[in-house]
């Protein structure tokens, strides 16, 4: 392999590894795939007339662009209804943390990003 190619692939890597990762928006079709896919998965519960819910917004996507491996979604409480009455989400908004495809820890309301990261890190083993 030449010098080039290399550089080549190294670059689409460094890419790739670099891009800001989404909060990716989950429906009924993904959901249960979505966190079972990933070990752990931080699904935030939300709706478009939640004023908190937009102040927590750009938390989730400052925690999913700093822990690569942890599935960062988000469900619209009113479009997916029986999703957020599956888990008993009441308030939003609501955060659940799920490890292995079942929920591990809750949290109600707007946290700061270090806060969500402890608890994040605490259900994956790491606190």
């Amino acid at each position: 392999m030449s010098d080039d190619e290399l550089n080549k692939i190294l670059e689409r890597k460094y890419k790739e590894l670099t891009k800001p990762r989404e909060v990716r928006h989950l429906t009924k079709a993904d959901f249960d795939d979505f966190i079972k896919d990933h070990e752990v998965a931080v699904v935030d519960f939300w709706a478009p007339w939640c004023a908190p819910c937009f102040m927590l917004e750009p938390i989730m996507k400052q925690a999913a662009a700093e822990l690569l491996d942890v599935g960062f979604g988000k469900v619209n409480s009113e479009e997916e209804p029986e999703i957020a009455s599956r888990y008993y989400v009441m308030s939003l908004p609501t955060i659940i943390i799920f490890k292995n495809g079942e929920p591990a820890d809750t949290i109600i309301g707007v946290v700061p990003k270090k806060a969500l990261i402890n608890r994040i890190m605490s259900v994956m083993g790491n606190h």
